[in-house]
């Protein structure tokens, strides 16, 4: 992996000041390259041709459950966050094993989570 794509990241959020204030979070935390959108369809159209080093991603997008999302990126063996007011035990099975932040979350939490979420897949690699 280059470095450009070790500083990827990928934000689903519907809420347009939520991602706007998560890409600010994430960039003060070193990641240099960021996507953000606010639909499932969007997000499977871009993971077609892009590998994000960890996604933060909110349980419902503006065309609804981020489980079939959440699902590819497991299988792809990329780490997500989820940053939901939904509970984990609400969101479904594809989102059991992700590292969980409550909305709205305290910036530095959210951050030790992405840290920790590309540290688990790193150290299973």
């Amino acid at each position: 992996m280059d470095a450009r794509a070790a500083k990827s990241i990928l934000i689903l959020e519907d809420e347009p000041l939520i991602a706007l204030d998560h890409d600010e979070i994430v960039g003060q935390a070193g990641f240099t390259q960021v996507a953000i959108f606010s639909t499932c369809a969007s997000a499977h159209e871009w993971l077609k041709s892009n590998t994000p080093s960890v996604v933060l991603l909110d349980v419902g997008l503006r065309d609804g459950p981020c489980s079939e999302v959440a699902t590819v990126l497991t299988n792809r063996g990329i780490p997500f966050v989820v940053c939901s007011g939904s509970s984990r035990e609400d969101a479904g099975p594809a989102f059991l094993h992700a590292t969980w932040v409550s909305k709205p979350c305290i910036p530095e939490e959210l951050i030790a989570a992405l840290t920790q979420a590309k540290a688990k897949v790193a150290s299973q690699a």
